[in-house]
């Protein structure tokens, strides 16, 4: 069926023509068996602790997983044969002042951090630098996902990073307003992501493009939060 309509002959001419074994299935992806350990920075794990965030993580996958974007090459990477690098932990804050501790600790011990929103980036930011030495922490911002509040007058709203996109929309629905904002990945990219890449959407000729959208952030940087 296609469009509500039977094409019987179809599939046999994808298979006469082009060669398509309709009949093929692609076998189960095999485990990624070549992760090495991660690389751990002892004196950044120690000053850390193991209060001030939501969740940190040596697990495989998740590191596996936290490793790539969406592009092709990542995407064939994951199917077929692995990455040259992977992320050494993975750690999820929970509040602002988080983020101001994890990066402030970063720059004391040398660690290198690097955001992670919903991993649909297609440029090969999130692909990370095989020659890269020091400990890799990728920082999920997936548990910052509140809407702190919604002014409906003035037309505004404030909003953590992480939030995905239809996770957004049904937390305001129930004030009666929307984003406005609808990129293909929509179910699985972040807000955040949404800015940080300067996105744009398919309801971009009614409200803009995220930077048309968003009217202040706050940042965290190692030289202070603005």
């Amino acid at each position: 069926m296609y469009g509500g309509e039977a094409l019987p002959d179809l599939l046999p001419y994808f298979e006469k023509e082009l060669g398509i074994d309709a009949r093929y299935t692609d076998p189960a992806q095999e485990d990624i068996k070549d992760v090495p350990a991660p690389t751990l920075n002892h004196d950044f794990l120690q000053d850390l602790g193991d209060v001030d965030f939501s969740r940190r993580s040596f697990e495989k996958w998740e590191r596996i997983m936290h490793s790539h974007g969406a592009s092709l090459e990542e995407v064939n990477g994951l199917r077929y044969s692995g990455f040259k690098r992977y992320a050494d932990m993975v750690l999820y804050p929970f509040t602002t002042e988080h983020c101001e501790k994890l990066v402030k600790l970063a720059v004391k011990h040398n660690v290198v951090l690097v955001p992670y929103g919903g991993g649909t980036n297609v440029t090969k930011a999130l692909k990370l630098d095989v020659n890269e030495k020091r400990m890799i922490v990728s920082v999920d911002m997936g548990r910052m996902n509140t809407v702190k509040w919604v002014d409906k007058e003035n037309r505004m709203a404030c909003i953590q990073a992480g939030v995905m996109g239809t996770e957004l929309e049904r937390s305001l629905k129930p004030y009666g307003v929307c984003l406005g904002h609808e990129p293909d990945s929509h179910e699985f990219s972040t807000l955040g992501g949404w800015i940080s890449t300067r996105a744009s959407g398919m309801k971009k000729n009614t409200y803009g493009n995220i930077e048309d959208i968003v009217v202040n952030i706050q940042l965290v940087t190692p030289s202070g939060t603005y």
